[in-house]
């Protein structure tokens, strides 16, 4: 048995050989697509997402590196790299893409992407389908959203070379809710953020008509590469960020197109590849019926 003296040297030596542990941990290269409609300035988005990155160095006791960018060739290259990232955070498309090059995505935004028709209220359009002979905005086919758009329309048998006086394609949205506020466009599809400011600026003005499908937004990727330990414990704390209000607090530093979450949900890499194939159909409507 030990003696008091013995038990607290065994104590103390114990405590000893675990701070290596407790103070370092592993080391990870965190990516992040922050989306084509956020900031252009890097250092702007870096201290956007810098507080989620260090609500993850917290929670998982782990140095990570935060590399951000707005570019899919840039990103596509990095994820090819030699060099990978053991995090990525990216939308739908890059998250499905990624998905062949060995990420699996682990955890999602608690907020769909999806796109919203809108009209002025005193417009007597009652469904998607009567838009018939309208002068139509569509949010951009370099967007989520844009490729949703086309594919709402396709299953109302509408297309956008035949059916509208005009189709007007918005590279940036509030270029759109402007068309629309100047009735140079009848009805447009946009996002909820882009709906969201526009009833906020003219309230009661606008109404939505119909909605695209919903398709899983944000997630979370992890290197395949990584042990089975590892991913099993960086899983724990991305799909459930939100449930701590230190957690809240990173994900709603973040604006663009990337913002909007409260929390984030487990995912599977089946539901973003099934997003990728419907955007892949979308973006193809969109090329055969307006080429650029």
């Amino acid at each position: 048995m030990l003696h008091p003296s013995s038990l607290s040297q065994t104590l103390i030596a114990a405590a000893l050989m675990c701070l290596p542990l407790l103070s370092h941990g592993a080391d990870y290269r965190f990516g992040v697509f922050a989306g084509s409609a956020s900031k252009d300035n890097q250092s702007e988005l870096r201290e956007e997402f810098k507080p989620l990155a260090d609500y993850l160095a917290k929670e998982t006791g782990s140095n990570i590196k935060l590399e951000i960018s707005q570019s899919f060739k840039n990103m596509e290259r990095r994820l090819n790299n030699a060099s990978r990232f053991a995090l990525l955070l990216a939308p739908a498309q890059v998250t499905a893409d990624a998905i062949e090059d060995g990420y699996n995505p682990v955890a999602k935004w608690n907020k769909p992407l999806y796109g919203l028709f809108v009209i002025a209220v005193d417009k007597p359009y009652g469904n998607i389908a009567a838009l018939k002979g309208a002068r139509l905005g569509l949010a951009s086919r370099d967007t989520a959203v844009g490729p949703l758009c086309m594919d709402s329309l396709s299953k109302t048998k509408l297309r956008t070379d035949r059916d509208f006086a005009s189709v007007y394609e918005g590279k940036f949205m509030d270029v759109l809710t402007k068309e629309l506020k100047t009735k140079s466009l009848d009805a447009i599809c946009i996002s909820p953020i882009a709906w969201k400011t526009l009833n906020a600026e003219a309230p009661g003005a606008f109404k939505v008509l119909g909605e695209t499908a919903r398709i899983p937004g944000f997630a979370f990727s992890l290197d395949n590469a990584l042990s089975t330990q590892e991913k099993k414990s960086l899983t724990a704390v991305l799909a459930s960020i939100g449930a701590k209000p230190e957690g809240k607090a990173a994900l709603a530093a973040i604006t663009g197109s990337a913002s909007g979450a409260t929390a984030t949900l487990p995912a599977s890499s089946a539901e973003y590849t099934n997003a990728n194939r419907l955007l892949e159909q979308g973006k193809q409507l969109y090329d055969q019926q307006m080429p650029k």
